[in-house]
């Protein structure tokens, strides 16, 4: 791999921490008084194209680190602050949420490497 492309991949790992965060920000989004999963739909299709794209860059097992730095963010966001307060909680009525988060955003790539129709990196 050369430079660049190693250069491009630590900004697509950047970038999945990034959705990690936003994900955790929006995971609760509400309307009318009920809990609507677009963080988890759109989570797990930026994921989809963030490890799209990682896969033009190479076929190893580095492909995949921007889904790791996305579950990095989830699990940051799901430990408790200095007060004991979470922002991801996995309790009571935001359990639903929660879990439609981690199956859809991690769920979708999980599909679409499962369909071995992952670009090849040009050499």
């Amino acid at each position: 791999m050369r430079w660049p492309d190693r250069v491009l991949l630590g900004f697509l790992v950047v970038d999945g921490f990034v959705v990690g965060l936003m994900s955790v920000a929006f995971a609760y989004l509400r309307l009318g008084g009920a809990l609507v999963p677009v963080a988890a739909v759109l989570a797990g299709i930026v994921n989809c194209v963030l490890l799209w794209l990682a896969a033009g860059f190479t076929d190893g097992p580095v492909r995949f680190l921007p889904l790791i730095a996305w579950l990095v963010a989830l699990v940051i966001g799901a430990l408790p602050g200095p007060g004991g307060d979470v922002a991801l909680a996995p309790e009571g009525s935001l359990l639903i949420a929660t879990v439609l988060l981690l199956v859809i955003g991690a769920g979708l790539p999980a599909l679409l490497v499962r369909s071995g129709r992952l670009p090849l990196p040009d050499d």
